[in-house]
Formats: C-alpha cells, sequence, structure tokens
C-alpha cells in the first residue's frame, strides 16, 4: 500500500510539474468575444483522465488533460485565433469544432523512474521532422476520423512511434478536428511538456495552440 501511495504521488507530482493552471495573458482578448464557434466536442474531451496507475500496464502513465488547464478555455483560445485570422466581423466563417482533446504520454519517464533526468533532457532531444514543425520541437501532421477512432482504447492515441520521438520523453499529443466554412480538417501535433527555462509560457496552451496554428494553416 505504501509503495501504490508513493507513485500515485510520483504521478500526481508529474502532472501537476507538466504545466501549472493559470491565465494566459492575450491582448485585446474582449475583442474576439462575439466570433462564434459551434463547440460540438464529446463531453468526455472536456475533463481529465487517468488511464492506469499501475506499472505494467499499457496505459500507464498515460492522461487525457481537461479544459481547466488553460484559461481561457481552449474553446474561448480558438475563437480568438480566428478572430485573428478573419478580423472582418462582417464576413466570419461559419465554425464547428468537432474534436479538440489533449493527451499527455509520460510512459516511458515514469516507467524509467528518472523524473528530474528526463524533464531536463526534454528540449535536448530530438522529436522526428518528417512533416512541418510547429511551436517547440512540436510535430504537426494531418489525421483523420478513421485513424482517430480505429483506436481500440482510447489510450492509445497518445501513443508514438520510435521515429516519432526517439528520445521517448514525455509529450503532449494534441487532436484537433474543426469544420471552417464547410471544409473539415483533422489534424494531429506532439510537443514536449517541457519548455526552455527563458520561455514562460503555459506548455499545455503551446500544445493546443501549436494545433491551432497548424489547422488555421490549411485554410
Amino acid at each position: 500500500m505504501k509503495k501504490a501511495a508513493y507513485l500515485g504521488l510520483i504521478v500526481i507530482t508529474l502532472v501537476a510539474a507538466g504545466c501549472a493552471s493559470k491565465s494566459l495573458d492575450i491582448p485585446n482578448l474582449e475583442r474576439s468575444s462575439t466570433f462564434v464557434v459551434e463547440d460540438l466536442r464529446p463531453d468526455s474531451e472536456k475533463v481529465d483522465k487517468t488511464f492506469s496507475l499501475l506499472i505494467g500496464t499499457k496505459s500507464y502513465g498515460i492522461y487525457r488533460r481537461g479544459d481547466k488547464w488553460v484559461d481561457p478555455d481552449p474553446i474561448r483560445l480558438f475563437q480568438h485565433k480566428l478572430f485573428e485570422k478573419y478580423p472582418d466581423v462582417s464576413n466570419q466563417p461559419d465554425v464547428k469544432v468537432h474534436h479538440l482533446v489533449v493527451y499527455q504520454n509520460a510512459r516511458s519517464q515514469l516507467s524509467r523512474g528518472a523524473i528530474g533526468g528526463a524533464l531536463g533532457g526534454i528540449i535536448g532531444s530530438v522529436i522526428a521532422s518528417s512533416t512541418n514543425k510547429y511551436g517547440i520541437d512540436g510535430k504537426a501532421s494531418l489525421t483523420s476520423r478513421e485513424k482517430f477512432n480505429s483506436f481500440e482504447e482510447e489510450y492509445q492515441r497518445a501513443n508514438y512511434t520510435v521515429e516519432e520521438n526517439p528520445g521517448k520523453v514525455t509529450v503532449y499529443k494534441v487532436y484537433l478536428e474543426a469544420e471552417i466554412d464547410g471544409k473539415r480538417t483533422f489534424v494531429t501535433t506532439m510537443t514536449p511538456i517541457k519548455l526552455p527555462k527563458e520561455d514562460e509560457r503555459n506548455p499545455h496552451a503551446v500544445a493546443i495552440e501549436t494545433a491551432m496554428a497548424y489547422l488555421l494553416d490549411q485554410y
């Protein structure tokens, strides 16, 4: 019981270290308040979930990260990003968000039991760049509803290949599917949970903004 409690404390500590929830400093945020975005996401994508606390299980160290980790929340943030791209209030597009969900994959880091060392090496480790790079050491690519729904278990959406993340560092994986004036696009991105010391941004917010930037580049 003591060992299980200790491991649970490690997990909680790591998740909290991944990004502390805090308000984002977004200039002129109020200007985008009237931009209409229809949130059609499943309710599950808005809340946290720990898939397993048991070492040795395939879902150990993988989490779903809900909306509470950023303020403004992800849909409000996307609303502002859309306003920046489409500032003409008389000609704003019809926007629907079908999926916007964040996963954190800390499986390898927790399994190694080297929390301090792994956190320190995240930025120095290479995340493969076979597709366009966005954000900080980030990887972005197009995906599809078929692939998103093909996983037998939800936690598998957070997995990565050796080619994608050779250092097996802890990462956020974000899935974003949005429909803008009838054109539906689905993207996925992967970013590290640790930013350079001089970068004071919320890593969770950076992960979400990376996905939003890549999706909006498709329009």
